[in-house]
């Protein structure tokens, strides 16, 4: 009889630790949600996502006649004009990083080809216009307007990008949406408060029939909003040299017709 207390005994206490070194089966996690202003373009569209997609919109005004060069390039600048560009900061030989960019702007409009159409985005004093829209016989006005602008308020770049992509969009609707289409920023700073311009970006990306390119060349700065691996060009300017090598690096990447790669680190 104590022989089979024993073995009772026993035999419970391997079932036991048997069981307590059991693990619970795995729960099936969920799949982490990646918010829509950082998720990636999809590497391949449906069908279906393709056709749905348009770009450019209608808009509203009737279009009765339509550029004779649809294949036109367009290169919109987004010009930082904040309160910080009065800073000397990596302005190098120039007062203040707000002449360093006038003088970088002018020299590389200099090398865009006159049949390309240009254009000017300023926000200063915390407010954004376009100063000069998309045209070819419009240099002067683009050089008169960076020379006038100054420095002063905040940063309100979601609002330039949506700006800047509204311009080009409608210039496309007279280009029948053909032709190259680029937005080239020069920014100091980090987004103010409420002008994130993710989300304005993932407008123009995740549209496939949007053809889009977002340039931005970070002036003194190592982080961007606009710094998207994969998705923006940025490129880091520490001094004036740099910053005109950025500008030059667009209209370079613009004239070939391989695919267009991140142009830069924004580290050291």
């Amino acid at each position: 009889m104590k022989r089979l207390f024993f073995l009772t005994l026993f035999t419970f206490l391997v079932v036991f630790a048997s069981s307590c070194g059991e693990e619970e089966p795995p729960t099936r996690a969920e799949k982490p949600r990646i918010p829509k202003e950082t998720a990636q373009r999809p590497d391949v569209y449906t069908v279906a996502e393709v056709k749905s997609a348009t770009w450019p919109s209608p808009g509203d005004a009737e279009i009765r006649q339509f550029d004779p060069v649809p294949t036109r390039a367009n290169y919109l600048a987004v010009l930082d004009m904040s309160g910080s560009m009065g800073d000397a900061d990596c302005a190098g030989q120039y007062a203040s990083k707000a002449d360093a960019a006038r003088a970088a702007l002018g020299a590389w409009l200099q090398s865009v080809p006159r049949t390309a159409n240009i254009g000017l985005v300023v926000f200063s004093g915390g407010q954004v216009s376009l100063d000069v829209p998309l045209g070819v016989n419009n240099r002067e006005a683009f050089m008169r307007a960076v020379a006038e602008t100054q420095p002063s308020g905040k940063t309100p770049l979601r609002d330039a990008v949506a700006i800047a992509h509204g311009e080009l969009e409608r210039r496309a609707r007279y280009q029948q949406g053909y032709g190259d289409y680029r937005i080239v920023v020069i920014t100091d700073g980090i987004h103010s408060e409420g002008q994130d311009p993710r989300p304005a970006v993932s407008d123009i990306l995740n549209n496939p029939a949007n053809p889009v390119l977002i340039y931005t060349i970070g002036f003194c700065i190592e982080a961007s909003a606009l710094h998207q691996p994969g998705r923006t060009m940025y490129q880091s300017a520490r001094n004036p040299e740099e910053l005109s090598g950025g500008l030059q690096r667009v209209l370079a990447e613009s004239q070939q017709f391989d695919a267009i790669k991140e142009f830069g680190s924004h580290a050291d």
